[in-house]
């Protein structure tokens, strides 16, 4: 019985060359197995640089929309600036869903006065350019924009000699934010967005600079023209015009962000008889 029984147990166990043979075979497969993730790790890694982050694996950028308000308010009609009517029909152009930068309803209250490239002439009427602190223009950038504006054969340098200086001078020509705007227009009623002439202060109003009127739709650049010219005006003697008939070409001195009455939106005021139409 005991003999049986070892012979039985012998035959359960495996040679000791099929041992070593299952052991070898078990140490090879292993061997194989971390070989190829070896090889398939670096190619995954290969494939991921190789494809850019999709929208959702990027980072978010950021930007600031500028929100105008949606209504006007009734004022009172003044004889000078870009004010409010009394019924309060004023022009407010539609604001994109969003832009780059953000116009601040209130700025800081201080000005940077652009330096000026040369001395003034003795005859001249002299303006002096500043900008409010915090605003996204560069001084400079404003400054070359009303000088050339105002130096140009088709605007007010057909009629007076104009010369920017940095010190002392006849007049102020200031961007300024809607709120800044509004202290510098009173009492005129500028409601946040309009630009004026008050006393030797020609206000432009950052929020119509960065946004433009209707009656100016696609045409930013003119509209800005259009609206250094009308203050300008102001200051020097001229009193608002009327459009002298449906598709004339509108008098500069004609309140523009307020709509055209029939005419064709103009910026210069070479381009029209500079005489007084009335208020």
């Amino acid at each position: 019985m005991s003999k049986h029984r070892t012979a039985s147990h012998r035959r359960r166990q495996p040679h000791r060359g099929q041992r070593v043979a299952e052991g070898s075979a078990g140490h090879a497969g292993l061997a194989v197995l971390l070989t190829g993730l070896a090889i398939t790790l670096p190619l995954i890694a290969m494939a991921r640089d190789s494809h850019p982050a999709t929208k959702s694996e990027r980072a978010p950028i950021s930007s600031v929309a500028a929100s105008p308000s949606a209504s006007p308010t009734s004022g009172t009609k003044f004889p000078d600036g870009e004010v409010a009517a009394a019924e309060g029909n004023v022009s407010r152009p539609s604001t994109p869903a969003a832009t780059p930068v953000a116009i601040p309803e209130r700025g800081s209250g201080r000005f940077e006065v652009a330096a000026a490239p040369s001395g003034a002439l003795d005859e001249a009427t002299t303006y002096r350019v500043e900008v409010e602190k915090g605003l996204p223009y560069t001084t400079n950038q404003v400054a070359r924009f009303i000088e050339t504006t105002l130096a140009d054969d088709r605007g007010w340098a057909a009629e007076h000699q104009l010369a920017r200086v940095d010190g002392h001078a006849d007049l102020r020509i200031v961007l300024a934010t809607p709120e800044t705007a509004d202290e510098l227009c009173a009492p005129l009623d500028t409601d946040g967005r309009l630009s004026c002439r008050n006393g030797s202060d020609v206000v432009l109003n950052a929020w119509r600079w960065h946004f433009g009127a209707d009656s100016y739709a696609g045409d930013l650049t003119g509209y800005r023209r259009y609206v250094v010219n009308h203050e300008t005006g102001h200051a020097l003697g001229y009193p608002h015009a009327q459009c002298p008939g449906e598709g004339a070409t509108a008098p500069v001195m004609l309140q523009q962000t307020k709509g055209l009455d029939g005419c064709t939106a103009n910026p210069w005021p070479a381009r029209v008889d500079l005489g007084d139409h009335g208020a």
